[in-house]
């Protein structure tokens, strides 16, 4: 029922854009003349923080709602985790995609201001662990690469590479560990996602955290890379006790649970009117969006199903 009420909804919105009866859409002029589009759920300006490692999923979408919306334009700004959390609560910005909801001390700066958030789950992700294709193993004990992050030397994992300090998927990995910070040795960042893929390359024994959107989704530039580099199966002992088996991190497993390492995906959207946050992250949710996301190897919130009409052979 919630699919299809999300479904009507969005096909409302879509009858409504193009018929030209959706909200206002006149043009307005500021001080200098120039033209400004008003904002509506489907046209004017903004810009929307995304979690650099969950960020091509996002151009994804939004190369196909700009298609769809030619007077919407949202700009997409790739920061850490904690650049995003930080700007949110310096009012810098007010929509954000992230791989996690705010805690409830920071909810209480919206909370205080009497805002209510808009809170859209749209996927789910999983954090791959990458090798050099030139080492032996394929696969790894998911405690070995916890060990290493709570300072404990492994034979097994010689380092770990994230793509930043502030990066969610180091948030994510020291939860696991049950640990507050990095350890000093053991432990490397690098500049960015790309630059976590070809470190794995050219280093034999490193294995890189990164999101698997990064994986599935490359840009072609990185594709050399990424043919010569492992994505290691981990185990799950939770699932599986005292049988030990490997999984690696696609849909299926995703969608089972047998992959250890995965995190919801979210829409927060702290703007105080119905403006192209919401239009976003409406259409990011419903079935259009949803299938973008389930082509791209993620894991939709809401698996788009297929309507097949049977005739009657006369």
């Amino acid at each position: 029922m919630k699919d299809k009420i999300k479904y009507i909804f969005f096909s409302l919105l879509l009858a409504l854009t193009v018929s030209g009866t959706f909200y206002s859409c006149k043009n307005k002029t500021d001080e200098n003349g120039e033209t400004v589009i008003e904002e509506t759920l489907t046209s004017g300006e903004i810009t929307i923080l995304t979690d650099n490692t969950i960020s091509p999923i996002v151009e994804d979408v939004l190369t196909v709602f700009h298609s769809v919306y030619t007077r919407a334009h949202i700009k997409q700004v790739n920061k850490t985790e904690k650049e995003i959390i930080q700007a949110l609560l310096n009012d810098s910005a007010s929509v954000a995609v992230l791989p996690r909801k705010l805690t409830s001390s920071e909810e209480k700066y919206f909370t205080n201001r009497k805002i209510t958030p808009r809170v859209t789950e749209f996927a789910t992700d999983a954090i791959a662990l990458l090798a050099n294709s030139r080492t032996n193993d394929t696969v790894v004990n998911l405690e070995d690469v916890l060990n290493v992050l709570r300072g404990k030397p492994s034979g097994k994992v010689k380092n770990l590479v994230f793509d930043n300090p502030g990066s969610s998927t180091v948030e994510y990995m020291l939860k696991m560990a049950g640990v507050d910070k990095l350890p000093e040795s053991g432990v490397y960042s690098v500049k960015n996602n790309e630059e976590i893929i070809k470190y794995v390359h050219d280093n034999a024994g490193a294995i890189g955290i990164i999101g698997i959107d990064w994986i599935v989704q490359a840009p072609e530039h990185l594709t050399q890379y990424i043919d010569e580099i492992t994505v290691l199966g981990v185990d799950n002992v939770k699932m599986d006790g005292a049988e030990k088996k490997y999984y690696k991190p696609n849909q299926s497993n995703i969608a089972t649970g047998a992959y250890p390492l995965t995190r919801k995906l979210y829409v927060l959207n702290y703007q105080t009117k119905q403006g192209l946050g919401m239009g976003f992250e409406i259409y990011i949710s419903a079935r259009e969006g949803q299938r973008i996301i389930l082509k791209s190897g993620l894991l939709p919130a809401e698996i788009p199903t297929r309507e097949i009409s049977v005739r009657k052979k006369l």
